[in-house]
């Protein structure tokens, strides 16, 4: 019975040795190197690759080990058990950082990853190489805006003006249920400003804790107050409108060829000179309010150049101030661009800090919680004289400058983004939340999409 039980065990250890020879468990130990790279989408941004942390992953006995790269994406590990593996990898660069270096402006830190499964580490096989990769990197940003206006004589005044929102990320997105938005502030001059009066912040901004029923904390720092809200419209899919990374959307006033004569809603309009305005006939949205201001309003206070382009669609309109889309030709707007899973008409309506008394002919404001919304970009705009300029709309977290056209209102002339990389052909545009900084100007608004600085 002795010699029978010796015998099993001698052929339960061979059987053993045999299983851990054919799983390589007994070959010598190997070193591996892994080299670490960035993806075509980032990769000319020199971006830092030191100290993404590596993990490899014996899949046989689930032991892990984890180690570092250096300042060239390499990491060395000793003594790995030849075997098969699973590796990853992860970088994760502060927002400040990422801002700085790629003049791109982010609000959270950005992570790469990257991955290699079923890797077969052998003496023939130590050497591998990952690429990393990020999400969404960058947002909707706006390109151009036109709302200075042309000559009053020889153009076409203010009905010309319009937006241009560009999709500066690395992958296709939807401008469905894309919101803009016109903040309301303080249009007077900063050196003109009564602080006696106080509904007025030490900026020379609404204090918005004034206004009459506006019974909520930090209102000044937490939320947003609008004068117009407009939404691209959504088919229910959120996948009616994509956009390519590098391409952009036109938001008209009026889609109409405002170089040649045109009907509005009650009017004909002419200009004397062409190249002094823009062709918006084949924006890809326009705001058209006559139905809008019927229903909501009764009235039929449109302005004569609201007509409707029925081969452009028309924006879903949830708060407007000046019965059309009219940008302050002066430069006393800001303007931000947002998306939300919440219905914004739901919204309260606050009146301005100065209102002491609430009666019919009150306007109101529409109070966004800046924690309801995904804010992508905020741009403010100033009047071009200095002693004009009033006080800032935006905070430095949303827009820590400002921008403007140097020959103020009817000059024909708009800002620009300017272009930080060009990457695989896919104009970046800057965006380091200082429009200031961020922006130049055309002295020709172009409509084209095809126009960059």
């Amino acid at each position: 019975m002795k010699k029978i039980n010796f015998l099993i065990l001698i052929s339960l250890l061979s059987i053993a040795m045999g299983c851990k020879k054919e799983q390589g468990q007994d070959a010598k130990p190997v070193s591996m190197s892994l080299s670490i790279a960035f993806d075509d989408a980032v990769k000319d941004y020199n971006l830092p690759v030191l100290n993404t942390e590596v993990t490899i992953t014996n899949l046989l006995t689930g032991k892990t080990n984890k180690a570092t790269t250096d300042e060239k994406g390499n990491v060395n590990f000793s003594s790995l058990t030849q075997g098969v593996y699973n590796v990853t990898a992860t970088l994760k660069i502060t927002a400040e950082n990422y801002s700085t270096i790629t003049k791109t402006y982010v609000a959270d830190d950005v992570v790469f990853n990257g991955s290699l499964t079923n890797q077969n580490i052998n003496a023939e096989n130590t050497q591998l190489a990952m690429v990393l990769k990020s999400g969404r990197l960058g947002g909707w940003v706006v390109k151009q805006l036109y709302y200075a206006g042309s000559n009053i004589k020889n153009g076409a005044l203010f009905r010309d003006q319009f937006i241009e929102i560009y999709n500066n990320s690395n992958e296709v997105m939807y401008a469905d249920s894309l919101y803009f938005s016109q903040v309301e502030g303080v249009a007077t001059a900063i050196t003109k400003i009564d602080q006696t009066k106080g509904f007025y912040q030490s900026s020379g901004q609404y204090d918005w804790s004034k206004s009459i029923g506006n019974n909520v904390t930090r209102a000044n720092e937490d939320y947003l107050y609008a004068a117009s809200v407009y939404m691209v419209p959504s088919d229910g899919t959120g996948k009616k409108y994509p956009v390519q990374p590098g391409g952009s959307i036109i938001i008209a006033q009026n889609a109409q060829n405002h170089k040649v004569s045109w009907a509005g809603n009650g009017a004909t309009y002419t200009v004397a000179d062409p190249s002094l305005t823009v062709d918006l006939s084949h924006a890809d949205f326009e705001a058209y309010l006559v139905d809008y201001l019927r229903i909501t309003k009764g009235t039929t206070k449109s302005f004569a150049s609201d007509a409707d382009n029925l081969n452009v669609t028309n924006l879903d309109i949830v708060a407007e101030y000046n019965n059309d889309l009219i940008f302050d030709n002066l430069g006393r707007d800001g303007i931000v661009l947002f998306k939300t899973t919440k219905n914004p008409k739901q919204y309260p309506l606050i009146p301005t800090p100065d209102v002491v008394t609430i009666n019919t002919s009150t306007k109101y404001k529409v109070r966004i919680p800046k924690t309801d919304v995904t804010i992508f970009d905020a741009v403010e705009i100033q009047p071009t004289s200095a002693d004009a300029r009033i006080p800032k709309k935006f905070p430095d977290d949303l827009d820590a400058g400002f921008s403007f056209v140097p020959g103020g209102s009817y000059s024909s002339q708009s800002i620009i983004r300017k272009t930080s990389k060009t990457i695989a052909g896919r104009r970046v545009l800057m965006d380091t939340n200082n429009s200031s900084n961020d922006f130049d100007y055309l002295d020709r608004a172009d409509a084209t999409k095809t126009i960059f600085k």
